[in-house]
Parts: structure tokens; sequence; C-alpha cells
């Protein structure tokens, strides 16, 4: 019984530490990543419990909560930028209203930053900072931001007309914003076909095993399988590879 308990200390210590390291990337609360320490240790004596006779599928399963940990970070960090992109508009316009009053845009684009909250507030600050010492530091995160790094340093050292150039860019931004969600109703038809087709195609191979079991048509079944998914996969690509013109 020692064994499994060291076990399972010993995922919670490495557990514990990814977790902190994904609570301060990600400006988790202290509220929030108590939570998730205290459901770390009960899944981890769970795992304890259920699998005291198997310390290998012990290892097993506290390997898959580390790997699902370790991809956790750039899957969410993903889905982040996404939204991060549409608050652009709104900080262009916090800045618009601070050079409207009289204050520099170094200082508006500050304030309008510090007006933000968590994970978010981190990324725009690595924007100012990169404004500051006049370096696009944020090109490896995201396309969108490397690019509106590099509008923002423009601005700030053009020095003239600056309010016009931050309309400008807001009014680019919203553009891409406005297009970007038409294309996105049409990806969408086509992600919502292919999950209805999916269903269909797996409603249908359940009821051909269940019918004529799998043992007897695995080879024809195989294929079946192995085509469907190249049809899907033909399907997400063309549409990613599809170049849309505004």
């Amino acid at each position: 019984m020692l064994i499994y308990f060291l076990i399972s200390m010993f995922g919670q210590v490495l557990a514990h530490r990814t977790l902190l390291v994904i609570a301060q990337e990600f400006a988790i609360s202290q509220h929030s990543l108590r939570l998730l320490k205290i459901l770390n240790v009960l899944l981890m004596s769970l795992f304890a419990v259920i699998f005291h006779s198997s310390p290998v599928t012990l290892w097993l399963f506290i390997g898959i909560i580390l790997i699902t940990l370790k991809f956790f970070s750039p899957i969410f960090r993903f889905f982040l930028l996404r939204r991060l992109s549409s608050a652009l508009i709104p900080l262009l316009d916090s800045v618009i209203l601070g050079l409207q009053s009289g204050k520099s845009f170094r200082t508006s684009l500050h304030l309008a930053i510090e007006n933000q909250s968590g994970w978010r507030r981190n990324q725009l600050r690595e924007i100012y900072n990169s404004i500051v010492t006049s370096e696009n530091s944020v090109s490896a995160k995201s396309a969108l931001l490397k690019a509106f790094t590099a509008e923002l340093l423009e601005i700030d050292r053009s020095q003239n007309r600056i309010v016009e150039q931050v309309r400008a860019l807001r009014r680019h931004l919203k553009l891409r914003e406005n297009f970007r969600r038409r294309s996105g109703q049409v990806t969408q038809q086509i992600k919502m076909q292919a999950i209805i087709v999916t269903a269909l195609f797996l409603a249908l191979l359940s009821f051909v095993i269940a019918q004529f079991g799998f043992a007897e048509n695995r080879f024809l079944i195989s294929i079946s399988v192995f085509i469907f998914i190249l049809g899907l996969f033909w399907i997400f690509s063309m549409g990613r590879r599809l170049k849309w013109k505004v």
C-alpha cells in the first residue's frame, strides 16, 4: 500500500508544479488555483484507490493527466488569442479617448491596457513593453499581434496625426473582423455538415458491426473508415487553402 501512496504523491507533485506554471502564464486567480490543487489531490487519491492492485495502470493514468496538462497550455492559448483579437478594437477606442483628452500615445495605451484583466492584460503589456523598447517581441505568439504591434510601433515613432492613424488602424481591424465573421459563417456550415455526416457514419458503422460482426468484415470496415477519414481531411484541408478576397 505504501508504494501506491508514494506513486500518488509523486504524481501530485508533478501535477502541482505544472498547475503553478499554467496559473502564472494565464493569470489564474488564487481561488481558482486552490480549487485546481484540491481537484488534483482528489483525482490522484482516487486513482490510487481504484488501481491499488496495479501500479503500472496507476502510472499510466498519472502520465495521461500530466500529458493532458502539458498540452493544455498551447490549446488554451490558441483560443485565448482568438478572443484577444476581438478586444483590440475596444482597446483602440480607449486609446482614442485618451488622446482626445490630451494624453500622450504611450500614456493612453498604457491606461487602456491596465483597464484589462487577467491573461489579456499580461499579453497586452507585452505589446506595450515592445513599443517602449522598440522591439516586436510578440511576433512568435500570433501573426495578428505581430502586425498589430508593428502598426503601433509606427504610430509611436511618427508623432504626427496620431489620432487619425489610430482611427485608421481601428477601421482596418473592424474590416478584418467583419470579413472574418462572414467567412466564418460559411466555414461553420461546412463543420456542421461534417459533424452530421460523421454521426451518420458512426451510426451506420455501429449497425453493420452489430448485425454482421466486426471480425468477418474487418477488412471492408477498415477500408471504409480510412476512406471516410481521408474525405474529412480533404474537406478541411481544402477549406484552409481557400483564398478569401476582401
